[in-house]
């Protein structure tokens, strides 16, 4: 492939993301992580991560259902190009042909932060191919990306100063200054988990590079209102939903959890996970995997939907 970000055996990576497998899709070759049995649930992860921050509820969900955790289109080890698209209709397009090359119909989504964007639209343009859904953290509206992060955003595009972040990214410190932004304690943040962050944006050269080209569509105003434009079809979906939400995010706050139960007619409500800020399923694994297991279990989703009033 024409300038790809990753390789299937790449010495830097860590031992979690060995475990990856790849599927052609389309133009890309999407890495993602697989385990157990059953009806399908479709993990989406948020930015800048990969598919790995999933490594500590997978293993809980597994004996319930057959879990698949894709890269998204310009993170993670998913092959990409440095001319191709990784805008939000674009992953809504990966995510889809995912699905068809899995032989997947219909599966469980959860999806946080950017993923939680894309399984907005996927509520608007693909609602039929959603059994049920929980929005963690999710980018929605207008109102990403958020404040707290924009400072490093803006500072990794522009030209002056990207190549000093990256070099700088490279230092414990560095990292853990920046992603403490995610977390309620930045204890969890071991260094097992930082490379789990920051290994696929630095690895390579063009890997930084591509890191840049997800990072100016972030920043571009047209782009941010993907979500906003998704409004009038997440406010017509009402099959079973939950708000699954950290409530110390400084990112994305409550307020916005809030608007998606009452904007989505099939929400169920709002869950907090207390202790939590960005990342509840690093930070609080057991509490969100039994969340996530009490509301997809198979005979809610085959139900009726219940919308809260």
């Amino acid at each position: 492939m024409e300038e790809a970000k990753s390789i299937r055996i790449e010495p830097s990576r860590e031992p979690y993301a060995r475990t990856k497998h790849y599927i052609p899709v389309g133009p890309w070759e999407v890495a993602f992580l697989e385990a157990g049995q059953g009806e399908p649930l479709i993990l989406l992860h948020g930015c800048p991560f990969q598919s790995c921050e999933w490594e500590s509820v997978i293993p809980k969900l597994a004996p319930h259902f057959r879990v698949l955790a894709p890269d998204l289109l310009g993170l993670g080890d998913t092959l990409v190009t440095l001319k191709q698209d990784y805008r939000l209709p674009k992953q809504v397009e990966m995510i889809i042909g995912f699905m068809d090359a899995q032989g997947i119909d219909r599966a469980r989504f959860v999806g946080h932060d950017q993923g939680g964007a894309i399984l907005q639209l996927m509520m608007k343009y693909h609602p039929e191919r959603i059994v049920q859904a929980v929005l963690t953290n999710a980018e929605a509206y207008d109102q990403w990306p958020s404040d707290e992060e924009r400072p490093y955003v803006a500072a990794i595009v522009n030209p002056l100063t990207s190549w000093l972040v990256r070099a700088a990214l490279r230092l414990r410190w560095t990292q853990r200054e920046i992603f403490s932004i995610a977390v309620s304690d930045p204890k969890i943040l071991s260094n097992s988990l930082l490379d789990i962050f920051v290994r696929p944006h630095v690895a390579t050269r063009k890997r930084w590079r591509r890191l840049r080209r997800y990072y100016r569509w972030q920043l571009d105003r047209e782009h941010n209102l993907e979500t906003q434009r998704a409004v009038d079809g997440i406010r017509k979906f009402n099959k079973p939903t939950l708000i699954l939400w950290g409530r110390r995010d400084g990112n994305f706050g409550t307020a916005i959890a809030e608007r998606l139960a009452q904007d989505i007619p099939g929400a169920q409500g709002v869950e907090y996970l207390e202790q939590s800020a960005h990342l509840p399923m690093l930070e609080e694994p057991q509490v969100y995997a039994d969340a996530l297991i009490r509301f997809l279990s198979p005979a809610r989703g085959a139900g009726a939907p219940q919308a809260v009033s």
